[in-house]
């Protein structure tokens, strides 16, 4: 009979870990519909985004961002509020039939961290009857949804409508959402849908000038741009759908500018769409809970991080089942937002893989370790150390592998 243990740490150690100042404390992320990345910034002559590609030298691009879910609005719209892959419910609400999402989402979590009214968290977009819902959570929920703003039927409309609402509230937190990308796309019709990149190209920069034009905004604002998904490449479709897996489905863009963002900046890292929602809290100063992504720390401009401050923190740090044979999962708890780095070494002090080197938020985490190194290969049976580390402090935890 196998007898398996658990060990398990609490030391209170003190934590250097980096906290944004407060440079940048609003945010307005703008998602333009269905845009191919070869007719945004993945076009060496940028011919249909001319505002974007003079402003991103403002500010960040990352050429590999992509969809790694599905290629759908109704999806991936949620997947962007919540930072998650999140499962959709049909609802009827207020008499209308409509659906929302499980998890919680950024707007959720702005209102409540930051305990500020539906007035300062605007959802713009054109008019739609039966708007998507964020959550019914119980730990969030109706009580912190955004107002939302649905007004007009064009992407010109919503961004007249978003200025209208900046002048008139003044919100700390904006998400604008350009539809007719989508519209024209699925039209079939390339001149219509390449114009349509054109304007909402047009409405980016009229907003990005509105930012820094205003008082309120200038200078302490990021703007985030991207998208829920792209088209069909030419060998799968072409540009008139979406839905699958192919590059010009999954392959998006992402242009991030502010106080926080390096300028003149291109990352060729390759980062997935749940990311967006965890950058974007991790600048604002929340923290979301249930969200899966990674902050985008390569874009961060180092020059507008705080002084680093030394913390008190709780590591909670555990591993089931141990003994183990193949698979084992670790968990550790943060009491504050951190970068931490996992990883796992053999008794002699050689590290074997790194799991996580990242920032962390506060809360519970859960990572598996498949027994694999970092070189793809299983691991021999055998004693290992776990360590979980934050600046100069660590705690380490001992595996044991039992067989292959």
């Amino acid at each position: 009979m196998k007898i398996r243990f658990l060990f398990l740490f609490f030391l209170c150690v003190p934590v250097v870990v980096s906290i944004f100042s407060q440079q940048s404390d609003k945010m307005m992320i703008v998602i333009i519909d269905g845009a191919r990345h070869t007719e945004t910034f993945g076009d060496p002559a940028h011919q249909f985004i001319p505002e974007m590609w003079g402003i991103s030298a403002q500010g960040a691009v990352i050429d590999e961002f992509r969809n790694d879910g599905t290629t759908y609005t109704s999806r991936a719209i949620p997947a962007l509020w919540c930072g998650a892959w999140t499962d959709i419910f049909d609802t009827v609400y207020n008499g209308s039939s409509t659906s929302y999402a499980k998890l919680p989402t950024i707007f959720e979590y702005f209102r409540k961290d930051k305990n500020v009214p539906a007035g300062d968290c605007f959802y713009v977009l054109e008019f739609i009857q039966d708007l998507w819902l964020p959550s019914f959570d119980e730990d969030y929920g109706p009580d912190y949804w955004p107002q939302f703003h649905s007004e007009g039927s064009t992407d010109s409309d919503v961004a007249e409508q978003t200025e209208w609402v900046m002048d008139n509230y003044h919100p700390h937190f904006l998400w604008v959402y350009l539809a007719d990308v989508n519209h024209a796309g699925h039209s079939g019709n390339w001149n219509e849908y390449t114009s349509a990149i054109q304007n909402a190209d047009q409405v980016v920069g009229q907003l990005w000038d509105k930012i820094q034009s205003d008082s309120f905004y200038q200078n302490t604002t990021t703007m985030i741009v991207t998208n829920d998904h792209g088209r069909h490449d030419d060998q799968h479709g072409g540009f008139e759908n979406h839905g699958c897996n192919c590059e010009g489905c999954r392959h998006i863009m992402f242009l991030a500018l502010g106080p926080n963002v390096k300028e003149n900046y291109t990352s060729s890292q390759s980062r997935v769409l749940p990311d967006m929602a965890i950058t974007a809290s991790y600048i604002l100063g929340i923290n979301p809970a249930s969200a899966t992504g990674e902050v985008i720390t390569e874009i961060l401009n180092p020059n507008s991080v705080s002084d680093i401050e030394p913390l008190s923190m709780n590591f909670q740090l555990s591993v089931s089942p141990n003994p183990f044979d193949t698979n084992t999962k670790i968990h550790f708890t943060l009491s504050q937002t951190a970068e931490v780095s996992l990883s796992i070494c053999d008794p002699e002090g050689i590290k074997v893989r790194s799991l996580i080197n990242e920032i962390k938020f506060k809360g519970e985490h859960e990572i598996l370790w498949d027994s694999r190194s970092d070189s793809g290969q299983i691991v021999k049976p055998g004693i290992y150390i776990c360590t979980l580390q934050s600046g100069i402090n660590n705690q380490s935890i001992k595996l044991v592998k039992l067989s292959d």
